[in-house]
């Protein structure tokens, strides 16, 4: 599954690896990647895996990878 479109993030394209296994990638570059929890959070990592935060969903946890990565403000609900 490859969700295009102006969000989160225009230009991104998010692929469905395996079930809780997210990965985006921008013009043919990583992002990074977002595994679903045991606890059934999202947790984001950068390219080079790093943790950069816990969410409590699948949406929140792509726009956050995507402003961290990217430069793009965006507020934490």
């Amino acid at each position: 599954m490859n969700h295009r479109g102006s969000s989160p993030g225009a230009g991104v394209v998010w692929s469905r690896v395996e079930d809780g296994f997210h990965v985006g990638s921008r013009s043919g570059a990583l992002l990074g990647y977002i595994i679903r929890e045991r606890d059934r959070r999202f947790t984001a990592y950068d390219m080079r895996s790093r943790p950069v935060g816990k969410y409590a969903d699948l949406t929140e946890a792509m726009h956050g990878l995507v402003a961290l990565t990217l430069g793009i403000g965006y507020e934490r609900r």
